[in-house]
């Protein structure tokens, strides 16, 4: 038997009787551990419930049910296996036969056992014990603690007796037959009176010395055929180790993951090659083994560009499977969650499904069932809920330090529920812990390591159907720990032996969720909580990758279209988010990029500071551009200057390779003076104005406006001298009218009082008098001299005595005789009305 280390504790199912509903009582369940070869831990009690379902289809419509197989299984020829010390090694056997089957086996010498050497002394002694109950005694078997022993068969390796059961000896191996029976007792057969699964021992002796001794099982079927259900089994296997992704986007295969995709070609091509060992013995054709992969798209499609012979060995395997969805780089949607990046995630897991559909055109994708590799958090589990998954795969270690984990107590063969902080939940696959060491152990013997892998599973479904559960709403889902890809020669000997074992089943882990009762406790679901946080965190990626990518954005529109370091750029960038980069990848990317960006920006030649003088009023301004580059580059040119307009705002200019490009851009002066002209080159495109080189600063000298200036200059102080001259002459006129006013013919008539009836006024008065008379003209001049005079006096000549009383008016009319009527006669004295100055100035005879 096998030593084997230090075994975790597991979960066991009692034989205590429960109804047949499916719900069961108080559950007892059993630890066992390992201490030293032989050793156990005692028994606790865990209370436990358990829901089951009846009926349901056990296994997906999308593919054909594989048959339970032959009661006797083939015997398979394996690499041959390296005995440790005082140990027999297992080439081949026979797991399961009829109540009066044979058992076949290939066993492997022991180091410095010479077959040549066996003489009357040498023997092989098989030695049968009862059958298991339970998982908890298959545990003690494999410790060490055998069931009690039922009976003993010898096989003489004398050549010269030639026992019929020693079938053949071909090196370091020899292949012998071993009868059973089941009712009786006697030498010529080994009596496994049980069924079930029997340990049974094989030891060699020379010359009455042990040598070497070997423990495996064989599974002896009931002589009616059972009605319990089929144990359902899903395999699992992913891709481990990730792409290397360079500073340039490209995704490449480093040596770890090459050996990985070798190690899985091979197994699928094992499994593929056992399903069909079993359809020749069956009769079934085209017999598929159900199978989850999770392999990388970006890896699967880098490995079809670049390594044709793995990817010719690896494909068909592939198209046999069911590929489970995966983002096209590796992208841990915790993190993704937790950086907003849940667009990002959706759309990576498309592009994923995508390229392996492009691959693999007839090979189904699903992304019903997410891998947890290292951890989740709550807003993970959301994500990958939300965008479709079903059922969650947990990995041993991960789900034991949960809160609200059963730890060693958990029923693997039932799911778990996964609470979410949103309401919602999720069940969830736990990869059992034994059956996976039993699978990492089992690359060093793969026949027994199968052999001990199925037979714990036909007794885990005995155990289930003691328990009064239905089997067949019970599955185990078989993986390593690391979820990586088993041993190929482990994998064909355990896929013959599953396709040839009544009692179990493959299905496809997308399966599970349909076919599997939810583990309760005491009657309520066993609920875990995912952690607050997990993954590598990308928030401040995050901003850096918004920094780079508005550069990119910018530089992008100097490129000609198509240009391949835009697409190189874009590539890179695409990555970053990928949890397969760390934070020093992201950044030597970025570096790299931005020694691009310096490159183009470098080879954008301009001007140097120059003088420049504008002599008219619209000018053209000339400068040239040069492009040291071996590409067409584009830049927008911007003048500016607080003297000069340009009237055509900011120009886009095509500069040619090797070449220099003459400028020419129309200017409008503003004013005369001396000015700066401000050069400024920027991308033509991007988000805000990213500056291609230096600002340049130009002299500008305008003289645009020097005559027209001494036009104007001249033609205001025209302007104000003939306004100074027609002012004085206007003034010089009023000042003559003021002084003869007094002598206009028009201050001294008389008129009619106003309001007067028929009167007329004194215009038409005039108009209508008489010519003077020479007489009175002269009456009148020496009247006017008179006046005069009396004004040089200071008097009139008509004072009156300054104290006279001015009569009061009587009311009525105003006249002072009382009544109302108006005066008919008129007033004698004259009405002396004053003109303006320009009327007296106009009948002034010339002077």
């Amino acid at each position: 038997m096998r030593s084997t280390s230090s075994r975790p504790a597991r979960s066991h199912r009692s034989s205590r009787p429960t109804d047949r509903t499916g719900v069961t009582g108080s559950v007892r369940r059993r630890r066992a551990g390992r201490i030293g070869r032989i050793g156990r831990i005692g028994t606790v009690v865990l209370m436990s419930g358990a829901l089951a379902a009846l009926g349901g289809p056990p296994v997906s419509a999308e593919r054909e049910v594989v048959p339970t197989g032959p009661v006797t299984a083939p015997a398979r020829s394996a690499p041959v296996p390296v005995p440790r010390d005082g140990e027999l090694g297992i080439a081949a056997q026979t797991f399961t036969l009829a109540s009066e089957g044979v058992v076949e086996v290939r066993l492997v010498l022991p180091d410095g056992v010479d077959p040549a050497a066996f003489d009357a002394r040498s023997v092989l002694v098989v030695t049968s014990h009862r059958a298991i109950d339970d998982r908890v005694g298959f545990q003690q078997v494999l410790d060490g603690e055998l069931t009690r022993t039922e009976d003993t068969f010898d096989i003489s390796l004398d050549p010269l007796i030639a026992d019929p059961n020693l079938l053949a000896v071909e090196g370091t191996t020899i292949t012998v037959r071993v009868p059973t029976e089941a009712l009786t007792r006697t030498p010529q057969a080994l009596q496994l009176g049980q069924a079930g699964v029997h340990p049974v021992v094989f030891e060699l002796r020379l010359r009455d010395r042990a040598v070497g001794e070997v423990t495996t099982f064989v599974n002896r079927l009931p002589s009616t055929p059972s009605t319990a259900g089929d144990l359902a089994v899903a395999f699992l296997m992913t891709e481990t180790t990730d792409p290397t992704i360079e500073p340039d986007g490209a995704v490449a295969v480093p040596a770890a993951a090459r050996a990985e995709l070798v190690r899985l070609a091979e197994s699928l091509a094992a499994m593929d090659a056992a399903a069909a060992q079993v359809t020749d013995v069956t009769g079934v054709t085209d017999v598929a083994v159900p199978r989850g992969v999770l392999v990388e798209p970006s890896v699967v499609g880098s490995l079809v560009a670049s390594d044709a012979e793995l990817a010719a060995d690896l494909l068909p395997g592939l198209e046999r499977s069911v590929l489970l969805s995966a983002p096209r780089l590796p992208l841990d949607p915790s993190s993704a969650a937790d950086a907003d990046l849940d667009a990002t995630y959706a759309t990576w897991l498309r592009s994923g499904e995508d390229q392996l559909r492009s691959i693999l055109p007839v090979t189904p994708t699903d992304r019903s069932v997410h891998v947890v590799e290292r951890s989740l958090d709550d807003r993970g589990a959301e994500l990958v809920r939300n965008l479709g998954t079903q059922l969650l795969v947990l990995p041993y270690p991960f789900y034991d330090g949960l809160e609200g984990s059963l730890r060693g107590f958990t029923d693997i063969s039932q799911l778990v529920t996964v609470g979410l902080a949103d309401g919602n939940t999720v069940p969830a696959a736990i990869v059992d812990p034994y059956f996976a060491a039993q699978l990492e152990a089992g690359a060093d013997d793969p026949v027994l390591g199968a052999v001990e892998v199925v037979a714990e599973l036909v007794v885990l479904a005995g155990d289930i159907d003691d328990d009064g559960l239905v089997v067949d709403r019970h599955s185990v889902l078989l993986a390593l720990p690391d979820l990586g890809v088993p041993d190929p020669a482990l994998m064909s000997e355990l896929t013959s032996l599953l396709l040839s074992t009544p009692g179990l089943q493959l299905v496809e882990p997308g399966d599970l969720p349909r076919i599997t009762t939810t583990l309760l406790n005491d009657g309520r679901l066993v609920t875990v909580t995912l952690p607050a946080a997990a993954g590598p965190d990308l928030s401040s990626r995050v901003d850096r990758i918004d920094e780079i990518s508005a550069e990119v954005l910018a530089y992008a529109t100097m490129l000609p279209e198509g240009a391949e370091d835009v697409a190189r750029w874009t590539a890179a960038i695409d990555a970053y988010p990928s949890s397969a980069m760390t934070d020093d990848d992201v950044d030597a990317s970025m570096a790299s990029i931005r020694e691009d960006f310096t490159a183009i920006r470098t080879a954008v030649v301009p001007p140097p500071p120059f003088s420049l003088t504008l002599t008219g009023r619209e000018s053209n301004l000339r400068f040239s551009l040069a492009n040291t580059s071996d590409q067409e580059l584009t830049v927008r040119v911007q003048l500016s200057s607080p003297k000069i307009r340009f009237p055509d705002g900011d120009r886009i200019e095509v500069l040619p390779p090797r070449s220099e490009t003459d400028v020419v851009v129309r200017a409008e002066a503003l004013s005369n003076g001396k000015s700066s002209v401000f050069l400024r080159i920027f991308t033509p495109g991007g988000e805000g104005d990213v500056q291609v080189v230096p600002e340049v600063v130009l002299t500008a000298r305008v003289t645009s406006f020097a005559g027209i200036g001494q036009l104007i200059t001249g033609a205001g102080l025209l302007l104000i001298v003939t306004w100074w001259a027609n002012h004085v002459r206007r003034s010089r006129r009023s000042q003559q009218a003021e002084r003869h006013q007094s002598r206009h013919p028009a201050s001294r008539r008389v008129t009619a009082s106003v309001g007067a009836p028929g009167a007329t006024s004194p215009d038409a008065a005039a108009a209508a008098a008489p010519p003077p008379d020479h007489d009175d003209q002269d009456d009148q001049d020496d009247q006017d001299d008179q006046d005069d005079q009396d004004d040089q006096d200071g008097h009139d000549g008509h004072d009156e005595p300054a104290d006279r009383a001015e009569p009061e008016p009587e009311p009525g009319d105003g006249d002072g005789d009382g009544d109302d009527t108006p005066d008919p006669t008129p007033d004698p004295t004259p009405d002396r009305r004053e003109v303006s100055p320009d009327a007296a100035a106009s009948s002034l005879p010339p002077s």
